[in-house]
């Protein structure tokens, strides 16, 4: 069944749906007191690099694929290093489910440590244990993620039982550029999804992030395939926007185009 694809999504991503490359910032605290501090200076920043801060984020998302229209509905909220949402997915024609998630943001000196939990009422669970290790602008990016095989449907498309490796350059206070493999090691479908992710602020209220994503490996029918999708993220300051391109999408036959828009509060 094309759906059973589903439970290769991975939540390696959510990190990414939550910002495009990274986990939410953590807020900065207003200085105490009116004269000059190093805490204040962070209001001198763009309304597009203090973005990240918003503690909430709704995101609407309509899927196109097969001749169907899937929708999707998240609501996130960040307290302190916890983020925990909840969600709805409807397939007009198939699977309705509710899901569940959190994730807690650790991060000491070179070390930054994300593990991801979410559960599904189709009993489907999923878990990720999703890292950064390095203290200047280039980083190792390390993650690992299990599921208990059950029908699962999100906003990622990865492999789902699989390891990311990778690498993250930071350019600017928002520009960033990573690189990383997701790869299936549980199992043996040989399926592998390169992204190349690129955020660039293009103003002071604008940025945008490219996602290009090359896979590879076998379908459910067994027929090994080699293809290329492509990813847009617009960035304002308290709203966004997204759409995806995505052949061969969970490695099935079908084509889905996604598109979403957010609010952040």
């Amino acid at each position: 069944m094309a759906w059973l694809a589903i439970n290769r999504t991975i939540l390696f991503s959510l990190i990414f749906c939550s910002c495009p490359l990274v986990v939410l910032a953590q807020s900065t605290s207003a200085s105490p007191t009116p004269s000059p501090s190093p805490e204040s200076k962070t209001e001198t920043r763009d309304p597009i690099e203090r973005s990240d801060e918003f503690k909430s984020k709704l995101t609407f998302s309509v899927y196109f694929t097969n001749g169907d229209r899937l929708y999707d509905l998240n609501l996130r909220h960040q307290f302190g290093p916890l983020t925990a949402w909840i969600a709805g997915f409807d397939d007009p024609n198939g699977i309705k489910l509710i899901r569940v998630g959190a994730q807690y943001d650790y991060k000491k000196a070179w070390f930054h440590l994300v593990p991801t939990i979410e559960v599904a009422t189709t009993k489907a669970v999923s878990g990720s244990l999703y890292s950064e290790l390095g203290a200047g602008n280039t980083i190792a990016i390390v993650g690992v993620s299990r599921t208990n095989l059950k029908s699962f449907f999100d906003l990622f498309w990865d492999p789902s039982d699989a390891v990311q490796l990778g690498v993250g350059h930071k350019l600017s206070s928002y520009d960033r550029i990573q690189a990383y493999s997701i790869i299936d090691v549980r199992l043996h479908t040989g399926q592998q999804n390169t992204h190349v992710v690129y955020r660039h602020k293009l103003n002071a209220n604008d940025g945008i992030t490219f996602d290009a994503v090359f896979k590879s490996g076998h379908e459910d029918s067994g027929r090994f395939i080699r293809t290329v999708g492509i990813g847009t993220y617009y960035d304002r300051p308290k709203w966004f926007w997204k759409v995806y391109y995505d052949p061969h999408v969970n490695f099935t036959s079908h084509t889905m185009v996604r598109t979403g828009i957010g609010l952040k509060f």
